[in-house]
């Protein structure tokens, strides 16, 4: 499965991308919003994941253009300090899932293979590498 990570926290992301390549994804890490976008008009995946706060670009308004060009693709959305208004908004941007910084990498990988389940038989996506 092809993930695109959009996460600012350099360490944090390097950790997430090993881990999901450790279950054989394939995943392009961005360090933006900006970055995010760009990647995913040049190589669309199957899944994003996001933080909420980033620079230049946050993970939200990072949503909604994608969800411009890509209506169906499943993002989950996560945040160390996201308050209750940034999760719903996030919600409408288009986000089936949130998560809170700190989380267990065995909750991402059960909502990813949960997401590639359901989203595959929909829209043909979730076809391994």
């Amino acid at each position: 499965m092809r993930i695109l990570l959009v996460e600012d926290d350099r360490r944090f992301g390097q950790i997430l991308k090993m881990e999901l390549e450790r279950d054989h994804h394939a995943v392009e890490h961005a360090a933006d919003g900006v970055e995010g976008v760009l990647s995913f008009m040049e190589n669309p995946c199957d899944i994003i994941l996001l933080d909420i706060r980033m620079p230049r670009l946050g993970g939200i308004d990072a949503l909604r253009i994608i969800r411009k060009l890509d209506p169906k693709v499943p993002a989950i959305v996560f945040s160390a300090v996201a308050g209750a208004s940034e999760i719903v908004e996030a919600e409408i941007a288009g986000a089936v899932k949130f998560l809170s910084k700190p989380f267990e990498f065995a909750e991402l990988k059960n909502e990813i293979a949960r997401m590639s389940t359901a989203f595959s038989s929909h829209s043909g996506r979730g076809k391994a590498e």
